[in-house]
């Protein structure tokens, strides 16, 4: 069915009268009559008693007003999106992301977002996928760890430090320890991601550098759960997630006496249809990475700030550094 074809029956309902629709859609009459036959065929209905000076709907064609309506309003929406879409103009945003990211990072910066900023939306993606979803069918990814893909346009955001969460009653925690060595890290039971994840990545090489090896590993696919189980008791589990079950975080010192910590990147396709836009989106996301997630993943205390109270915080440090205008 063709949209054209609704337009002219609705305008004829509006006018009563062939004559009349057609001036309104600045078209001739015959056209009209003809596209109004067709329609009627298509749908296997007569929706006009013509039997008098002016077209009256029959009860199949008031019935068909409703639909018809509907159809052209959604084909304006589609066809106002794609004007917008043209220009450049981006109202949703797709976000590849792996699930500690979306936590910590992709919700903490939607909550500082306005009604007229573009929709985000988030797609859970291994952390080994992201790249590829960002070629397919997602318009920013975030991704941790160094950039793999030359086709795609990447921008670091922050590093977030590696954790060794423990429990309460664990000796390093007792002895109020800060941060531990590689060399004091490896002797005990660790609770560690598997291979896919970046933060297994950034240890392993860590560990092979400092030519050790682990005495005992349980693997766990969710970081959360590596959290939960050292605030147990049970080990000393590795994640890059702040602290939210009791667990004391640690830092994590190499041989080179730095802190270990992983990269976090946004990539997306330079080809992208609203490429000046999204990247707008990036930079924003990028100058909330260093005021608030960077600060925030730094922190050696165990508290976890909510969405609400970071958008105040942002929302607070944006006011803070706007110029002065009533001088």
């Amino acid at each position: 069915m063709e949209i054209k074809r609704c337009r002219y029956f609705l305008a004829v309902v509006q006018d009563g009268t062939v004559t009349g629709a057609a001036k309104q859609l600045h078209v001739a009459q015959p056209a009209v009559s003809r596209q109004l036959r067709q329609l009627e065929t298509e749908l296997g209905l007569v929706l006009f008693d013509r039997s008098g000076p002016r077209l009256r709907l029959t009860s199949a064609g008031r019935q068909f007003v409703t639909a018809a309506e509907d159809l052209v309003s959604r084909a304006d929406q589609i066809e106002a999106a794609a004007r917008y879409m043209a220009r450049g103009g981006l109202s949703r945003v797709v976000v590849a992301a792996a699930q500690t990211t979306i936590n910590e990072v992709v919700a903490p910066f939607v909550a500082t977002l306005g009604p007229d900023d573009p929709f985000v939306s988030v797609r859970e993606v291994p952390a080994d996928r992201i790249h590829t979803a960002v070629s397919k069918d997602a318009d920013l990814g975030l991704a941790a760890g160094p950039p793999h893909d030359p086709t795609l346009a990447w921008r670091p955001l922050t590093d977030v430090p590696l954790r060794a969460y423990v429990a309460p009653t664990h000796r390093w925690a007792t002895h109020g320890r800060r941060s531990i060595t590689i060399a004091e890290l490896v002797t005990e039971h660790l609770l560690l991601l598997t291979q896919e994840h970046p933060t297994r990545a950034v240890l392993d090489q860590a560990v092979a550098k400092a030519g050790l090896t682990y005495a005992h590993v349980t693997e766990s696919s969710n970081a959360l759960m590596c959290e939960a189980l050292a605030a147990s008791g049970f080990g000393v589990g590795i994640t890059t997630d702040l602290p939210r079950l009791g667990g004391c975080p640690l830092l994590i010192d190499t041989v080179e006496r730095t802190t270990l910590s992983l990269q976090l990147h946004a990539c997306w396709t330079p080809q992208h249809y609203a490429a000046r836009a999204l990247t707008a989106v990036v930079d924003r996301l990028a100058e909330f990475a260093v005021t608030y997630v960077h600060d925030t993943a730094w922190r050696t205390g165990s508290g976890h700030p909510t969405a609400a109270g970071t958008a105040r915080q942002v929302q607070r440090t944006a006011t803070e550094t706007q110029p002065n205008r009533t001088g």
